[in-house]
């Protein structure tokens, strides 16, 4: 029997704030950037429970007074693994996911747009899903997450599960990251 895989990892919403705020950073200069020390990669044969890949990321001012911070990327789930997610987290995400099945409970009303399967008639309004329900997404289904919700994506499957990710987080003047 396979036990679950119980690491603590930060919310994934985090990370892709991380990678802006390092991206913002890296453009001070080359010497910020060949000064940084490589990550350290995990020991051989042990695979990485959750994996978040940044493709794009950058911030841009939006109606006055705020910024906008925006990041691109693909997540991987290992089978068993998990990721909460933060209520403090300003961050929209929409997910649309391009292998497996990732199971997700949210403290927040929202809704999914389920993929076209064969045999199947083709959804004419996105499905709404009630605040504390549980509700897979697999090949091909999407949904848009709010900021600041509570919950949690897991795999429960056998295969990894794996998302495309768009996270938008809109910042006051006060709160937003200084730009150079």
């Amino acid at each position: 029997m396979k036990g679950k895989i119980s690491m603590f990892r930060p919310p994934l919403r985090s990370f892709v704030l991380l990678v802006v705020l390092l991206t913002l950073l890296g453009s001070l200069g080359p010497a910020a950037a060949q000064d940084a020390t490589p990550p350290s990669a995990p020991a051989a044969g042990t695979p990485e429970p959750v994996t978040f890949r940044t493709l794009a990321s950058g911030s841009m001012e939006i109606l006055a007074p705020g910024t906008a911070n925006l990041g691109f990327g693909r997540v991987n789930l290992a089978p068993g693994s998990s990721v909460p997610f933060d209520p403090a987290d300003p961050s929209a995400i929409l997910v649309y996911i391009a292998s497996g099945v990732a199971t997700f409970q949210v403290e927040s009303d929202m809704t999914v747009s389920r993929a076209v399967r064969a045999g199947t008639p083709m959804p004419t309004e996105p499905e709404a899903i009630p605040a504390g329900t549980e509700f897979t997404l697999s090949d091909g289904d999407s949904a848009l997450f709010p900021p600041n919700i509570a919950g949690e994506v897991r795999n429960d499957g056998g295969e990894d599960a794996v998302a495309w990710v768009v996270t938008v987080a809109v910042f006051a003047e006060a709160d937003a990251t200084p730009t150079p």
